[in-house]
This record gives C-alpha cells, structure tokens and sequence, in this order.
C-alpha cells in the first residue's frame, strides 16, 4: 500500500511539475526570472515533503498542488495585465553603463563587483569596460551589450577595483604598484582615492573611470 502511495505522489509531483512549466510559457532557462524560480522551488518542497510522509495523503497533496497552481495563474494573469504589479514582483531592467560611463548606483544596488561585472561583459563576448557603450542587467539576471565603435579584442586586466589597487593582478603581468601610479598619472589621474575603476591593455594602456564620472540619474528603460 505504502508502495502504490508513493508512486502516486510521484505522479502526481510529475504532472504538477509539467503543468507549472506550461503555466510559465515557453523560456530558456537563462530567461526564467527570480519569481519563476520560487513557483517552482516552493512546488517542490511541498513535493519532497509529501512523497514520504505518511500523514500527509494523496488527498492533501492534491489540495495543495490544485491551490498553489491556482495561486501562480491568477498571479501570472494580473502581471500580464498590471505593468505596475509586473515591475513590483518581477523587478526592472537596470542600466549599468550608460554612454562608456559606470552607473555606479545601479551596479551598488544589484550588488555587482567590478570583476563580476567583467565576467558578464566577457560572456557577451566584451572583453573590456572601453568597448562598452551601454550594458544592461535583464530581469532575468542576464546582461545585453551595445559596443562602442570597434575596437581591437584585446583582453583587458582590471587594476584598480573601488580605489583598491589589484596587487595580484599587478603581479600576474610583471609589473608593480609603482608602474601603476605612473601610468594612472600619465593619464591626468593623481590620486587613486578617486578611480572606481581602472583596466590595462597592452596596446591600449590604462583606461580609467572615476566616482564623479560614475555618477548617473536613474536611467528607465520603460515607464
């Protein structure tokens, strides 16, 4: 009997999975947002709670497969429709570069560090903070890239990170603090207290952003 309960749970589970799925439309995974993921996160634990324990029946795992399944589409249904309820629970675009300039508050605000940052550019195949003329963080955690005009792909080193000098990075390339500070000031830069970011090519030497010119009005890409 116990057997024959499980199994039936589990289908159950099967079907209450795929139904969500439906429910959620057709996305690649890399364009599920946050909320998608807790629809199918919270249906799972009310899964793997039930499958084993006997005082939780297959009548109650109906119930509340059936509720939560309603919950998501009513809820689905009032974000299609309500731009406002769509942008409280689904969150924004946000712009993170704006014109070759950092947009510091908004890169504060989603909690990204400069080399995360970086590593997000390189995935879209922007190997370096100059060639970036608007980068934007999706809803789904994903960035899109606009480049500036072409450049040569060349990898850059980040070696300043929010006023902190990168030592390791410095010593990965041969090179030290004191070549740093030379090439920061030969680029009209004196002190390191005011550089958000700084990134070194060998052909195109030292590129440099400061806190003043990473100061940017909310940018909306939708009202």
């Amino acid at each position: 009997m116990m057997y024959g309960q499980i199994a039936l749970k589990l289908i159950i589970g099967l079907i209450s999975l795929l139904t969500v799925t439906r429910l959620l439309g057709k996305k690649t995974l890399s364009e599920i947002t946050p909320f998608d993921l807790i629809y199918t996160l919270v249906l799972g634990g009310i899964l793997e709670e039930s499958i084993y324990d006997k005082k939780v029946n297959v009548g109650h795992l109906l119930f509340a497969v059936v509720l939560w399944g309603i919950m998501i589409y009513l809820i689905e249904s009032i974000v299609q429709k309500n731009d406002k309820v769509n942008k409280l629970l689904k969150g924004k675009a946000s712009v993170l570069v704006f014109e070759g300039n950092l947009n510091l508050d908004e890169i504060n605000k989603n909690h990204i560090e400069m080399e995360q940052l970086r590593s997000m550019m390189r995935k879209q195949n922007c190997f370096s903070l100059k060639k970036a003329k608007y980068v934007i963080l999706e809803v789904d955690g994903s960035i899109s890239v606009m480049e500036q005009a072409e450049e040569s792909n060349e990898l850059s080193y980040l070696v300043v990170d929010e006023s902190r000098v990168q030592m390791n990075t410095l010593e990965s390339i041969g090179t030290d603090e004191i070549w740093l500070m030379n090439r920061l000031k030969e680029a009209g830069n004196q002190s390191i207290d005011v550089i958000v970011y700084a990134e070194w090519t060998p052909k195109q030497g030292v590129y440099v952003k400061t806190y003043e010119q990473s100061k940017q009005k909310q940018i909306l890409l939708e009202d």
